[in-house]
């Protein structure tokens, strides 16, 4: 009986441990990643990741989400800086002291309140699981930044709180890529 328990032990050791390895090798080793180490992990995918870091962190909920949530809290992150900006540039339209510069932060502004819906609607899309469609929100904020730049106009505030608009939404696009 001895001789058996003794020969039956190794061959099931070898079966845990090929058992082991497989699930180590082909299962995700992120697959239940969540915390700092996922927000990391993700945000080292992202084109500008210390700042993609920064706005994660700065919502108590990455810390307990999983990926799938992480860029739930991406796409809201984006849509709150949206609003934001969209703020500052109407501040902008009101203090504007010549027609150009009226001109342009109204032209601006307008791009961005039509993009207000746009990521309203990616985050109703993001949560019937539409990821694509969320993407695709994200990036008409990302080309509403692009456009309000291209029109030349060099007011700091502007183009400080247009580069944070357009780094957060970029990042975001990167992370929702993940999911599809």
């Amino acid at each position: 009986m001895a001789n058996q328990i003794s020969n039956i032990s190794p061959k099931i050791l070898i079966i845990t441990l090929i058992s082991i390895g497989f699930n180590n090798y082909f299962l995700p080793i992120d697959a239940e990643e969540t915390g700092k180490a996922l927000i990391e992990s993700t945000c080292k995918k992202t084109q500008y990741p210390a700042e993609c870091i920064s706005a994660l962190e700065s919502d108590p909920g990455s810390f307990t989400a999983n990926l799938t949530g992480l860029t739930r809290i991406a796409v809201e992150k984006s849509a709150s800086k949206l609003v934001e900006t969209l703020h500052i540039v109407e501040t902008l339209v009101l203090n504007a002291t010549d027609y150009l510069t009226w001109g342009f932060l109204v032209n601006c502004r307008d791009t961005y309140n039509i993009s207000v819906p746009q990521i309203q609607r990616g985050l109703q899309a993001f949560d019937r699981l539409k990821f694509d469609k969320s993407y695709e929100s994200v990036e008409a904020v990302n080309n509403a930044v692009i456009g309000c730049d291209r029109q030349g106009w060099a007011l700091p505030i502007l183009t400080q709180v247009n580069r944070a608009l357009f780094r957060l939404t970029k990042d975001t696009m990167m992370i929702l890529h993940l999911l599809f």
